[in-house]
């Protein structure tokens, strides 16, 4: 029975795609958009983007391939770093489709 409930939840959980996050980080006029992208339908391959809002795109300041948690801890050390120099940061999860 324990089996079958684990292979169940594998399967389930399996199919789910992850929903992009997005940091809005603000302080005055200035907003800056940290992202973590999914580039599959797992946590890899994924990026971290970083969005200034100056009309330039979006910068891939980080990858990983193989590492699951990598992406994510590197964006929230980046949205620290934001909160360091005084920006204001909300966090947000898209909608899976």
């Amino acid at each position: 029975m324990n089996r079958f409930l684990v292979l169940l939840t594998v399967l389930l959980f399996n199919n789910i795609a992850l929903a992009d996050e997005d940091f809005i980080c603000a302080r005055g006029d200035l907003e800056r958009v940290i992202s973590v992208v999914y580039l599959g339908d797992g946590p890899v391959p994924c990026e971290v983007r970083y969005d200034k809002g100056d009309g330039q795109a979006a910068r891939v300041l980080w990858s990983a391939e193989h590492t699951e948690g990598y992406c994510e801890s590197k964006a929230k050390e980046f949205v620290d770093r934001q909160e360091g120099w005084g920006y204001s940061c909300t966090h947000y999860r898209e909608q899976a489709e």
